[in-house]
Formats: C-alpha cells, structure tokens, sequence
C-alpha cells in the first residue's frame, strides 16, 4: 500500500485518498483550514452549519432530503474544529460505498458532487444566504457555545488556555462568542463565505472503494471556479518556556471546584521530540493508571479525577483536575510533584511500559473507525509530510525513559486556574 500523502489538485487544495476494505461506508471529508482569529471567529464558525443546510442544486431543505434519500441515505454533517492555531470548518458526507450499490451506482461521486454545490454554489436570496437560516444556525451556535460554558470541566480548560495563551491566537475559542455570533448579519456571513473560500487551505479526505480521481475531478470544478485564491498560511509559533505563572481564581455556583494547570512544554510538531513528549504525558497523566492517577487521586485522594492532555500542534499540555477547593492547593503541588519525579527519572519500568502499551494501542486501534482515521489525517494537514499511526506507534516504542525524562526536563508552568464554588470556604 503506498504512503499516505495529500495529492495536490488546485489552487492550493489537496486530497488524500484512504482505501480500506473493511467498512461498508463511504465517507468524504472537506475541510476549510483557516487562521483562528477573535474579529472572525464567529463569521467563520456558522459556515459550515449553514452549508449543510441546502445548496443552489438542492435549494430547500427537503428537496436535499430527498436526493439524500436517493443515495441510499446518505447524511451530511457539519463541525468545527481547532487545528493547533488554525480553525477548521468541516463538512462530512457518509454514505453506502460504492460495492454495495445494488445497481453498481457510484455515490461517493454523487457525495462529492453534493460537497462541491454545497461549499461553492449554496443557496442565496439576492446574492445573500436566507435571513431565517442565518437566524436559525446563530440560535444553535449560541446555544452551542452556551452549552460548553454549563460544561464546567470544559469551561475551565478553555479558560486555562485563555490564560496561558493570552494574547495569542490559541486562546480564541473555535466557535468566537456569543456577543460575536450575536453580531452577524446575512450579508456579513456571506462576505465572510467567499473569503474563506479565498483564503482557505482546502484539504479533502475520500475514504472508500470510489477512485479518488472522479473525487478530485469534482473539486477541481468547483475550485476552478474561484478567481484570485491566495491560501493565507497558519502558522502556529510555538512559546519554549513560560516566563511566568499566571493566576486566577474564578467562582461559579459549582459543587466541585476545578483546577487546572497550563504548562508549556517547549515541543511541537515537527520537532523530533514529539514521541517522548507524547509519552511523557502518558505517564504522567495521559492514562488511567498514570502517576496522577495513581498518587494524586488513588493514594492521597486530593482529587476526583486528574489527568493531563498535551496539544502536539501547539506545545501546550493541560493537567485538570476536579478538587474540594480547601485540597486545591495540595493537589496543585503534588501534581508538579509527581512532573518533578518523571523529570527526574523517578518511575518504575513498569509504569513507562504501561503508559507505552497505552499509547501505542491507541494509535494501532486509529484504522478500526473511518472517523477517528479522516481526523488523525486531518489533523496532518498541514504538515510537509504525513505520519501513519503504525509510524507513531514505531516512534513511541523507540523511545528510552532517558528522552522521556528530557522531555519533561524542558516543561515549565505558565498558568493555574481555579473554577470555585461562590463564597469563601
């Protein structure tokens, strides 16, 4: 089997073709890949929910029902994601793959073609997207950004980012805000469509027994159609070190408070060091027997839950935790306690081989689902080159605890927040 790659097509957009005879389905992905930023955030964020919706071919919603009906049901779905510093705007068709056609019909293709109508020719009202459907998906991405906020474990991650990256474009949340979508009108969004479509690093997944050729064919018309595309770079600069601990406590009406720990660890792709600072944070807290686990929740139960996250796309790695807030002071310093021990070499065999054998099931079991396989890709999509899972595999199992340790040598603390209940304790 050839190594996966990006083929290019046109005007700066690439397509990556995955065949896998295992699954039944078809899937296609396309992906607007943009620079995340505060003033466009939100224009950016309801595209996609907005595109599902109908296209110039299919104009209402039911007659798209109908046609994906026609495609042996067929589903369009929509997201948005973050990319490191880059805001992904999504669009996924899922269908029947080809050989299971009855009549030797070729969906994909039909999918791609709906794809295409829907990112480059949607519906408009005199050269506007509908009003009522802009007012429709703002309610949803409010409620969206609304339920985000309720989900408190989340709410304080993001505002751990938002401290530690302040500032910097990682700290803009991927949907923008609430008074934001609020802001956006039928001719603003669509402003905003065209110069996405512009200024969008494209890239296409086609998973299936379709040819990937009559895949990009139907991208290439679409594209083609674009005059003046400049694909606008996302860089994602990555800070060594935290100069200094940023601070705040925060307080809600929660039961249990949340403490979270913005750390930078100085290493991001395409640096070499990225498998010992994916294990490092296995061991650490990437796993449910990791050393937080074990000594911080289990042994001195300071905790309810602890564990740690890194962003290899960014050089970030987040260590939350859910605490009474008279322990959050304690946990706090054994949870850089037990950083400390893996700087110093301190952990068993046995505890690297588990977080290993942890690590590497995850990247071999990436294939076993279409989707997590179109994400772990996707979120390649950028990179020069493309890495397997069984080549993040192959690398974690290289790594000695001599360059886990380094790699946790160089991870410094940048930010501590506490979500508290109201009042003191």
């Amino acid at each position: 089997m050839p190594h996966p790659s990006y083929q290019p097509l046109t005007g700066g957009a690439g397509l990556l073709a995955l065949a896998d005879g295992r699954f039944k389905t078809a899937r296609l992905t396309a992906a607007l890949l943009l620079p995340l930023d505060k003033s466009s955030a939100s224009e950016y964020a309801i595209l996609p929910y907005l595109l599902r919706r109908s296209c110039e071919a299919y104009p209402s919603f039911t007659a798209l029902k109908r046609r994906l009906n026609e495609l042996y049901g067929a589903r369009i779905f929509a997201e948005v994601t973050r990319l490191g510093e880059c805001q992904a705007l999504v669009l996924h068709a899922v269908s029947i793959d080809d050989s299971f056609a009855l009549h030797g019909e070729e969906v994909a293709s039909a999918c791609a073609d709906l794809l295409c109508s829907m990112l480059f020719r949607p519906a408009l009202e005199n050269g506007v997207f509908p009003a009522e459907d802009v007012e429709q998906e703002k309610r949803c991405l409010i409620e969206q950004i609304q339920s985000e906020i309720n989900e408190k474990r989340l709410y304080a991650r993001r505002r751990c980012e938002e401290l530690l990256c302040e500032g910097e474009p990682y700290a803009v949340d991927r949907y923008g805000s609430v008074d934001g979508v609020r802001a956006l009108t039928p001719a603003g969004v669509t402003e905003a469509w065209k110069r996405a479509l512009s200024r969008a690093q494209i890239r296409l997944i086609s998973q299936g027994s379709a040819p990937s050729g009559k895949i990009g064919d139907a991208f290439r018309q679409g594209l083609s159609a674009l005059e003046g595309r400049a694909p606008a770079p996302c860089p994602a600069p990555i800070v060594r070190r935290a100069d200094t601990v940023r601070e705040q406590t925060e307080r809600m009406d929660v039961g249990q408070a949340k403490l979270v720990l913005g750390l930078r660890t100085g290493i991001a792709e395409p640096d070499g060091g990225v498998p010992a600072m994916r294990l490092a944070n296995a061991l650490l807290g990437g796993t449910p027997h990791s050393l937080l686990f074990r000594n911080v929740r289990e042994k001195l139960s300071l905790c309810y839950y602890c564990q740690s996250s890194y962003d290899r796309l960014k050089g970030v790695m987040l260590i939350d935790s859910g605490v009474e807030e008279r322990n959050a002071h304690k946990a706090k310093e054994e949870i850089l306690r037990q950083l400390d021990a893996v700087r110093a070499g301190d952990f068993t065999d046995e505890d690297l081989e588990s977080a290993r054998l942890s690590l590497v099931n995850q990247f071999l079991t990436v294939g076993d689902r279409q989707a997590s396989a179109a994400s772990w890709y996707l979120g390649q999509g950028l990179a020069p080159s493309l890495s397997t899972p069984e080549e993040a595999a192959a690398a974690v199992r290289a790594v000695t605890r001599e360059q886990v340790a380094a790699a946790a040598q160089g991870v410094s603390l940048g930010a501590a927040y506490l979500l508290a209940g109201k009042g003191a304790e």
